[in-house]
This record gives structure tokens, C-alpha cells and sequence, in this order.
């Protein structure tokens, strides 16, 4: 296999790259109307009975309904006496079934933790409400689901425009407000709540602790691993498709809808990671790549050196290669990262501990 290229970076370089901070020229009229439909109400984690078993993936135990009425299927493992709770969000491609993801979240349970594992819309277990998202989605995720809505205009109704990835942002904030509401309904004063999430799990839960922190109700910690959806002019700026994963989708779609390419740049701009990562405040742990070409490991810095926590409050944890199998030394380097991301997510401890 061809080893992911550098982008024309050194290792220091790519570390510190840091993104056009710039708002959209549609942020405003985006975000102002996507908080109204969002946040009108509060989320409520129910089990999902029979009856409303989705058949994409039939191991999801509980749900909660979403932003324009869509029904968000989740698995959840609670402990005999839960001190937090962490929403596990998912990557785009090969996405496994609730239940092996509640599966790998033991240790978490295990550590006094309550895990919901969620599917935003169109995924597996999150596709009964939205046919035509669930048809632009690959059997374990992926597809084309990223450009679906993107050609639509923005407008000030609904969530601010038709794009697939806001109504996914969505889901992702009513996760964290469902989760606490549940403790909270279940006997857990105040309980902090988490979010770990990886590649484009970790840019949604970028975005939707950004989104939650302009509420006052952001989440507690975030443990992301390259984390995606950011850095949107840089990744467009590379030429031919030096970047892969959903910026190689999204490329070939504005090369499709060339009349509309500067409405469309400006969304993506409206949905960048790296630009919703200055709201962010809470502790975060981050792991990073020197090398990757699916999330652009240039791209995945900008979004870690934007966030807005205290510089002693937020940590990097290097690889050498991101989506990309670099050998027996670099899967040890992502397996030591899973277990300081679980150590830091304890509610145990304090994240400096970890």
C-alpha cells in the first residue's frame, strides 16, 4: 500500500497548522435557525419497543426523538450506580452494529460510567424516519450520505438548510441533553456527561460540544481521535484527490454542481469543526496523526489547535499514521491511546489523573 503523502509538511509543520477562523457568510442565518428547531424541546431516551425496531440494526435497545421528529436509535449500558455518562458517536465507514459498540465500551460501564452509543440518522439503527438519507448510505454507513441536502440552498427555516451533516449535529447535542436528562430522571444529580467520538464521530462531537457550550450546557470532557470535518478551505485547496474519505466525496460533488460551488463552500464553511472548536472549553484529550490523507492530518491538527480550552487542559496523543495500517508499532501507539481514553473518561478521576 502507498503510505498517506504529507501534503508538503513537515511532522512539526503539520502539528501546528491551524485553520482560516473565518465565519460563513451563512453561518448567522444557518445556526440561528438550527438552535431554534433543536433546542424548542428536551430529548427523551425511552427503550424502543418491538414495534418500532428498525430493522437496519436491530441490536439498538433504546431511542430518542431528534430534530424533525426523526427517531435516533442508540444502545445504552447503564451500571448499578452511575457517577457520569458518555455518548459514543461513530465513524463513517464500516460502522458496527449498537451492541458490539456497547460491547467495547465495557470498561467504561465497568468504571462507573452510563454508555449510549448512537447512530445519527441515515445510519444503521437510525434509518426508519429518513428513506431517502437511508438510501445514500452504504450497509455499514458511509456512501454518499455526506453530500446529501448539499445542493439545497440555506434558508431560515428547519434546521437553516437541507444538509445531511446538520441534521446529524442534531443528533449528536440531543444525545449528550437526552443522556443527562435520563440520569437526571434516574436519580443522578448534575451528572456530568462526556463525549467520545473518532474520525467523523470526533468532528460531531466537536460540533456539538460547540454548539452545546453557546447554551451553557456543553459536555464534560471530549475524547476525539482524528477528529474530521474541518478545515474545509484547506482540504478544497488541495488539488486533484490528494484527500480522501468524505473530502474526495464532497470534491467530486462541487465539481458536479459547479453553479452552485461558492452557496455550497459557504455550508461547509457554516459546518466546520475547526471553527466550532473556539467555543469548546472543557478538558479534551485528542489524538493526532502525522500522516493521513482520509482525515487530512493537517486538517485534524487545525481543528485539536483551535479548540478553546485551557492549554493545561487539553492533551495530544500522536501517531504516526492515522486510517492507514502502519505496522505492529503503530497499532500498539492507537491501542495505548484507547486505554489512556478510557482512563480519562473515568468518572473516578480527574482528567489530569489520566
Amino acid at each position: 500500500m502507498i503510505e498517506p503523502e504529507d501534503f508538503g509538511l513537515g511532522e512539526v509543520a503539520t502539528l501546528a497548522h491551524v485553520a482560516d477562523g473565518a465565519r460563513s457568510s451563512q453561518h448567522g442565518t444557518v445556526w440561528k435557525a438550527w438552535q431554534a428547531a433543536v433546542f424548542s424541546g428536551t430529548p427523551r431516551l425511552a427503550p424502543r419497543s418491538p414495534a418500532e425496531s428498525d430493522p437496519s440494526d436491530p441490536s439498538a435497545t433504546h431511542q430518542f426523538e431528534s430534530a424533525l421528529s426523526v427517531r435516533i436509535g442508540c444502545g445504552l449500558a447503564m451500571p448499578r450506580q452511575p457517577r457520569a455518562g458518555v455518548v459514543v458517536l461513530h465513524g463513517y465507514e464500516g460502522v458496527p452494529a449498537l451492541a458490539r459498540t456497547l460491547e467495547e465500551q465495557q470498561g467504561l460501564v465497568e468504571r462507573g460510567a452510563a454508555v449510549l452509543a448512537v447512530r445519527v440518522r441515515g445510519f444503521p439503527g437510525s434509518q426508519a424516519d429518513c428513506p431517502r438519507l437511508a438510501a445514500r448510505t452504504g450497509p455499514g454507513g458511509g456512501g454518499e450520505w455526506i453530500v446529501d441536502g448539499l445542493e439545497e440552498p440555506a434558508s431560515d427555516r428547519g434546521l437553516g438548510c437541507a444538509w445531511a451533516l446538520a441534521g446529524a449535529v442534531a443528533d449528536a447535542t440531543n444525545a449528550v441533553r437526552a443522556l443527562r436528562d435520563y440520569l437526571v430522571r434516574h436519580g443522578v444529580e448534575r451528572p456530568p456527561v462526556f463525549v467520545r467520538g473518532e474520525s467523523f464521530g470526533g468532528g460531531l462531537a466537536v460540533l456539538a460540544a460547540g454548539a452545546l457550550a453557546d447554551r451553557g450546557a456543553g459536555p464534560d470532557r471530549l475524547a476525539i481521535g482524528l477528529p474530521s470535518l474541518g478545515d474545509w478551505a484547506w482540504r478544497l485547496a488541495q488539488q486533484g484527490d490528494r484527500c480522501g474519505g468524505t473530502g474526495r466525496v464532497v470534491r467530486r460533488f462541487i465539481t458536479d454542481h459547479r453553479e452552485r460551488e461558492d452557496a455550497i463552500v459557504a455550508l461547509l464553511r457554516a459546518f466546520d469543526s475547526a471553527v466550532a472548536a473556539r467555543r469548546v472549553r472543557c478538558p479534551v484529550l485528542c489524538k493526532l496523526a502525522l500522516r493521513d490523507d482520509a482525515v487530512p492530518a493537517p486538517a485534524a491538527a487545525a481543528v485539536y489547535n483551535a479548540l478553546g480550552t485551557d492549554p493545561g487542559l487539553k492533551w495530544r496523543f500522536v501517531t504516526r499514521y492515522g486510517h492507514f495500517d502502519g505496522g505492529l508499532a503503530d497499532l500498539r501507539r492507537h491501542a495505548e491511546f484507547e486505554r489512556m481514553a478510557e482512563e480519562f473518561l473515568d468518572p473516578s478521576r480527574e482528567p489530569v489523573q489520566a
